[in-house]
């Protein structure tokens, strides 16, 4: 059962059984949806009215999930427990100079319960750059903003607040729960961070964290490798997944176990762990001058390509690799030297770690 099947078979409503970690992953897929202009006010039209026209909703969301936003949608418009959900704030920010990508909407579960939702990385590139600057930055620009939304919403409702989103959007609601205000921190019951990449510092030491830790709930696919980058909690419950490697990304091969929660595993696969392993030791190994040329670079060739979703590299993959090559033979010679010693050496460090774990599993 993945999550349209939950939505199908969870005939509860809100009142009834509150929100819990596969509901939560449910409104990080809507986060990616489209909204009118007048969501951007306090949450008044349902989910069942807004999925009366899937077409706009769904307009310009990543095409590999297309099939199953439809489905999702569909099985929503009908759904006793999420019909009725009232959704409204919904922000959205794009800047390409600013290299942002920002989107967030709210949901009134109950009379005074809400849901803030945050996008995650989308099907720009620029998104994708915006991941690579949380290798160099200790704060990006998105997590200020993901912050002020929290504040913005907290002033406007009154009642409990829970956060949560998929990928980078877990990582803004991490941060925004963490640096928030007491009286708004206060308010949070639960934080869910899925698959959420971590912090360039490590903020899991932070008063503001311990605080609330307890109410964050991180949860990764089997083979995850998104959830594992940079300094990234500890804590955390492994979920199942029908996907293979960094398809388990796709929330839609999450397994449910039941209307309460995900199939869980014991821990990660060695794979995930050893590439969560030989990154990390790969970015410490870098000062951040080097980063920043290393991801200024990195980007110069991906944009060579032509590219500017990350669906484009499914149409004439090819010639898309060539232009990304002579994008390559166009850096300047410093640069092409750093990045092929940096591509190298991650590889290296990777195959190592494997190695390795082959030799030890070898011996036990």
């Amino acid at each position: 059962m993945n999550i349209i099947d939950y939505v199908r078979k969870n005939k509860s409503t809100f009142d009834e059984s509150p929100l819990n970690e596969v509901d939560s992953l449910v409104f990080a897929e809507l986060a990616y949806m489209n909204y009118p202009a007048a969501q951007k006010r306090a949450p008044s039209a349902t989910l069942g009215k807004l999925t009366e026209n899937i077409d706009a909703m769904t307009k310009g969301t990543l095409s590999l999930l297309h099939r199953h936003n439809v489905s999702l949608l569909k099985a929503i418009r009908s759904s006793p427990r999420f019909s009725p959900v009232k959704t409204g704030f919904f922000r959205c920010r794009n800047s390409d100079a600013r290299c942002e990508r920002f989107a967030a909407v709210t949901f009134r579960l109950t009379e005074s319960d809400y849901h803030l939702s945050f996008r995650g990385t989308g099907v720009s590139l620029v998104g994708w750059r915006e991941n690579l600057k949380m290798a160099l930055l200790s704060v990006i620009p998105t997590q200020r903003l993901a912050l002020r939304y929290l504040c913005d919403v907290a002033s406007r409702v009154e009642g409990n607040l829970t956060l949560g989103g998929l990928s980078k959007g877990g990582n803004l609601s991490v941060f925004s729960a963490t640096y928030a205000p007491d009286e708004v921190r206060s308010r949070i019951t639960a934080v869910y961070d899925h698959d959420g990449p971590g912090f360039k510092v490590n903020i899991y030491l932070d008063e503001n964290y311990l605080s609330i830790a307890d109410r964050i709930h991180k949860t990764v696919p089997h083979d995850s490798i998104v959830g594992m980058l940079l300094v990234s909690s500890r804590k955390y419950d492994v979920v199942d997944s029908t996907g293979v490697s960094i398809k388990q990304h796709d929330p839609f091969t999450w397994v449910v176990k039941d209307m309460f929660g995900f199939k869980k595993r014991t821990c990660t696969t060695r794979a995930s762990r050893v590439t969560d392993a030989a990154v990390t030791e790969w970015l410490d190994s870098m000062n951040e001058r080097s980063r920043r040329k290393f991801i200024k670079a990195l980007s110069a060739i991906v944009e060579g390509s032509g590219a500017t979703e990350v669906g484009d590299f499914l149409v004439k993959p090819l010639n898309k690799i060539r232009l990304m090559h002579k994008a390559y033979e166009q850096l300047s010679p410093s640069d092409r030297e750093l990045v092929a010693h940096g591509g190298k050496q991650l590889l290296t460090l990777w195959l190592g770690k494997l190695f390795s774990l082959a030799r030890r599993n070898g011996k036990s």
